[in-house]
């Protein structure tokens, strides 16, 4: 009799412990399937190639719902700086006819108009792709740093996303750190545990030749060197040893990732 007892709590606890997991395999599901609703914004304005690069790739993902709220025209190097009393906007569209709407403002108007006027919440704010890497002393100057600032103030997980000055500017590789960036941290911002802390940088260099690096986490640097270049980088000759900031990564040709504070 205790040995058919002993073999009933074991089954009893086991069906237990398998109506656990499922659970936990359950909501997880429920995690990764549940729709990011992801603000994108930038300071090139609404009709620019690097928002549109990045809006593209973004609605290829499973289960997002892309809002576009971006500057009606170029505001590029505008910071953080926001409009005193009424702020102007209207329906527009990307290049390739996304929709969206064009703010008459700097870009962290575009981030408070989407918040506070159009009622989005947003899993995510994805500023960029800007174009110009905005390292070192060029990130507090930058709108699209700027916006996503201001949507993490706001409480909102952000990234700020850029690339090279140039007419062949690789806006793809900055997209694919973001798209990377998303899948490895859905489930927190599913959950709402992301860190709204601090925004996430991501820069690419422009290779005049060869390709660009690998990617590296690397602080903001407080400066440039004299006669370095960090627009245009000839990405084919040997690097010196390991980054050590954001505008050492320009200059040997890597891509960063660097954690900047909400403000500078």
């Amino acid at each position: 009799m205790k040995l058919r007892i002993a073999a009933a709590l074991v089954v009893c606890a086991l069906s237990l412990t398998a109506c656990s997991n499922s659970s936990n395999n359950s909501n997880n599901s429920d995690q990764s399937n549940q729709t990011l609703t992801i603000l994108v914004t930038n300071d090139d304005g609404i009709g620019a190639p690097g928002i549109d690069a990045l809006v593209n790739q973004l609605i290829q993902l499973n289960d997002v719902d892309v809002k576009v709220v971006a500057p009606a025209e170029n505001q590029s190097g505008s910071s953080d700086k926001t409009t005193d009393g009424e702020v102007v906007w209207t329906d527009s569209a990307t290049v390739s006819g996304y929709s969206g709407v064009a703010v008459y403002g700097y870009p962290a108007d575009a981030v408070n108009v989407a918040l506070d006027q159009l009622d989005i919440t947003p899993n995510l704010v994805v500023s960029g792709v800007n174009s110009g890497q905005n390292v070192g002393p060029y990130a507090p100057l930058s709108g699209t740093v700027g916006a996503a600032q201001t949507g993490a103030r706001a409480g909102y997980p952000a990234i700020a996303a850029s690339a090279g000055l140039g007419e062949d500017s690789d806006f793809g590789a900055a997209v694919d750190l973001v798209i990377n960036w998303i899948a490895d941290n859905r489930a927190a911002l599913a959950d709402g545990t992301s860190s709204a802390e601090t925004v996430t940088s991501f820069n690419v260099p422009e290779c005049t030749e060869g390709s660009i690096r690998e990617l590296v986490e690397v602080p903001r640097a407080d400066s440039i060197p004299p006669g370095e270049n960090v627009f245009f980088t000839d990405c084919a000759v040997e690097p010196d040893g390991t980054p050590t900031t954001d505008v050492d990564a320009m200059i040997k040709g890597f891509a960063a990732q660097t954690q900047l504070p909400l403000d500078f």
